[in-house]
This record gives C-alpha cells, structure tokens and sequence, in this order.
C-alpha cells in the first residue's frame, strides 16, 4: 500500500498542494522574494551561501513532514472507511 501513496503523493498531490493559486499564497511569495533581496544585499557571499543551504535543510524536513502526515491521513482514511462499514455489525 506505502507504494500506492508513493504514486499519488509524488504523481499528483505534490504537484496540486505546490501550487499558487491563492491571493495569500501570492502575498507570502511576494514577501519571501522581498526578503531574499533584502539578504542579499546585506550578506556576504559566504553568509548567503551558508542560508541557502540551511533553508534548503528546512525545506527537506518540511517536505518529509508534510508526506509522512499525508501518509498518516491515508492510513487513517482508509482504516476509518472499513471500520465504518463494518459499524454495528458482528
């Protein structure tokens, strides 16, 4: 079953939930592009390299926490379903 969610976390849902198609959501990338400029320019070389690849660090932990919760939400979805069709039943 983990590779049925493998296909549809990598062949739909990562691709639908990456999407911006929110006012807010095109507010929070407008403000984080704001910010790197801002960095940038107040940075060394070395100090924006080294923020990159913390932020980097970031977002592979949050990609990682936001699969494993899509996978728990599966699980608990599909147990859910089976338990409710079997409710009152003996």
């Amino acid at each position: 079953m983990k590779e049925t969610f493998e296909k549809l976390w990598n062949e739909y849902f990562a691709e639908e939930c990456a999407a911006i198609d929110t006012e807010e959501e095109r507010a929070l990338v407008k403000k984080a592009l704001k910010m790197h400029e801002m960095v940038n320019e107040l940075l060394t070389r070395e100090q924006i390299d080294a923020i990159e690849k913390y932020i980097e660090t970031l977002f592979e932990m949050q990609d990682s926490f936001v699969k494993k919760a899509f996978f728990k939400g599966c699980e608990f979805a599909i147990s859910f379903f089976f338990e409710a069709g079997n409710f009152g039943k003996t």
